[in-house]
């Protein structure tokens, strides 16, 4: 748990800051300037002010006694870092426990009139919308504050990033600058919008074929761009080299990141041009920037199905990248089933050491694409684990999952295995064959264009839900080419996506189990929708599309039991083993190839 004597010194100090505005509470939310889900250091207030590091999750602050809203990804996580003397954790998705904003209508009726400070800088315009509208008595608001209030009573800040800018070679991104920038135009002109502002990282990376070091495995970089019928404009903190923009001419120009505020006011001088502000992916801060009657278009904006739907180039590298990623993974397994067998001692942290070591041997490797979880035993359980652990040992009969993926020039992987360290028991077997089933069940479905990820979601759960078990987290979520390892707008979840999947997109499959004090199984590769057209016509004349595998990694055949296995699945098994020995095989010196082969060969 962090030092919780320093947290309630900046608790204390905040309360007095919030006496003298005055304001009742104060939210302070997981996102930063960009909406990010994963943010620079220096960005973290509510890491700063409760402890908690999970990527998601916000906090509600009160003298009285303050919140922290998490969801299933992080009830265990939340548990170990917050003190329950300051705060109080509400668990959404549990019976009973209402989301934020329902949470604050319930404080309002038991206090009366309630002022909210806030942060606009780090809150969506869509999610101001419906915290205004939570409040519903007279006296009642939500008031701006800028700068955020967490930032002076965060004695250690660190500074904010100033890393180099880079650009990304033609041969990975499929499209020029140029080209992207007259498409995303068009529907401008269709949308009747003469400005586009764009704040989120990836977006604006996608859009400027640029790339930056400023998030920790994110390869973006801090940033706000304005796009016009004319010209567009990138604010950055650091200039990209001179090379960079004679490239770039006279498609994308380059000004300081402090400038940002006053090009949005000078734009906010003419209120009736109309503004693009995708309401999600905008903050209220540059709502505020605004004239309060600018005329605006608050829907999505292009940039985010563009970005989404991967092209021939990008597909390609992201085949490539997993091809790599898939080598380092598959010499570190082979390594460890071999130090297990040989009775060595091996800690979640050497693992993940190790991982990570052969990840960097790899060509083209450029970082991980989030922190590995390597989690042995009961650890298993925490769905988002933290930090690997050398005092926690891989002990036999217990479970290890690894979930980890790579930046790779070109390309982002994310892959999950849980591998049986030594003989697996019959329950652990059980249990890992239905998690395996659902992936399969997944992997092999094919649907009609217009199918969401909430209807392929249920595909996947019905085995589990069938055997009385469920996982509280989403079934799949979105990948960026060389981005985020998290991207929308595709997902495949429970709820919050009625979004189609498309051709082009990456997606993950990721079922998985977890049991308190027991460990935890998730099985995870990514896939990109393609069209299948072996299949009969479509009776409304749809496409009929597919998944295809780009994670070229074993399952642990030890954990399989065979008999539960169905003519289909077995058959989708034996060929998914046969490429993964077929593709990785030559890639491997002789001791790893002859664990592959082992490893992909069915009884």
């Amino acid at each position: 748990m962090p030092d919780t004597q320093h947290l309630a010194t900046r608790l204390t100090a905040l309360f007095q800051r919030m006496a003298a505005v005055p304001v009742d509470a104060y939210l302070v939310l997981s996102s930063d300037a960009h909406l990010s889900e994963y943010v620079p250091v220096y960005q973290r207030r509510r890491d700063a002010i409760t402890g908690f590091t999970g990527s998601a999750g916000n906090a509600l602050l009160c003298p009285e006694g303050s919140h922290v809203f998490v969801d299933s990804r992080y009830y265990l996580q939340a548990e170990q870092q917050i003190d329950p003397t300051y705060f109080r954790i509400h668990k959404l998705g549990m019976d009973g426990v209402k989301p934020l904003t329902e949470y604050l209508t319930e404080l309002e009726k038991e206090r009366g009139p309630l002022r909210v400070g806030f942060d606009p800088f780090s809150i969506s315009m869509k999610t101001h919308a419906s915290s205004v509208k939570a409040l519903k008595q007279a006296g009642s608001a939500l008031v701006p504050m800028t700068p955020d209030l967490v930032d002076a009573v965060w004695d250690d800040r660190p500074e904010a990033p100033m890393q180099p800018i880079y650009r990304l070679p033609d041969d990975v991104t499929g499209r020029s600058v140029a080209d992207k920038l007259t498409a995303i135009r068009a529907e401008m002109t269709t949308a009747g919008a003469e400005v586009l502002i764009l704040t989120k990282l990836d977006d604006i990376a996608w859009v400027t074929n640029l790339r930056g070091n400023d998030v920790s495995h994110n390869p973006v970089f801090e940033s706000y761009m304005i796009i016009e019928r004319e010209q567009a404009t990138c604010f950055t903190r650091v200039a990209p080299p001179a090379a960079v923009q004679q490239v770039l001419g006279s498609d994308v120009t380059f000004a300081a990141y402090s400038a940002y505020p006053e090009a949005v006011r000078r734009i906010a001088a003419t209120p009736s041009r109309t503004v693009w502000l995708d309401a999600s992916a905008t903050t209220m801060g540059t709502r505020l920037l605004l004239a309060e009657n600018q005329r605006l278009h608050t829907e999505r904006h292009p940039v985010v199905l563009m970005k989404a739907q991967k092209n021939a180039a990008e597909i390609a590298a992201m085949r490539n990248a997993h091809v790599h990623a898939a080598a380092a993974k598959i010499r570190s397994l082979a390594r460890l089933e071999r130090q297990v067998a040989a009775g060595q001692h091996v800690s979640e942290l050497s693992y993940a050491d190790m991982l990570y070591a052969e990840y960097a041997s790899e060509a083209g490797f450029r970082d991980l694409s989030f922190g590995t979880i390597a989690a042995a035993g009961p650890n298993g359980a925490i769905v988002h684990y933290g930090d690997a652990s050398a005092a926690v040992a891989l002990r036999a009969g217990e479970l290890f999952l690894v979930d980890s993926g790579v930046q790779v020039l070109g390309g982002t992987t994310d892959d999950t295995r849980t591998v049986s360290i030594g003989t697996p028991t019959e329950r652990q077997r059980q249990l890992y064959t239905l998690v395996l089933r659902c992936h399969i069940a997944l992997a092999r479905q094919k649907f009609p264009e217009g199918t969401s990820g909430t209807v392929l979601d249920g595909v996947t759960r019905s085995l589990l839900w069938n055997a009385g078990l469920d996982y509280g987290h989403g079934t799949g979520h979105g990948v960026g080419a060389f981005l985020n390892v998290h991207e929308g707008p595709q997902r495949i979840s429970p709820k919050g996506s009625d979004e189609a999947l498309l051709p082009g997109m990456v997606v993950s499959n990721e079922p998985g189990y977890y049991e308190e004090g027991w460990g935890g199984i998730r099985l995870e590769n990514l896939y990109v929708v393609t069209t299948d057209d072996d299949m009969p016509p479509h009776p409304s004349g749809k496409r009929w599309l597919q998944f295809d595998s780009l994670t070229l990694i074993p399952f642990d055949k030890r954990l399989i039991e065979w008999s539960q296995l169905s003519d289909g699945e077995r058959a989708w098994l034996a060929r998914y083993h046969e490429q993964v020995a077929a593709s990785m095989g030559p890639l491997l010196q002789t001791d790893d190839r002859l664990w592959l082969q082992e490893a992909c060969a069915l009884p």
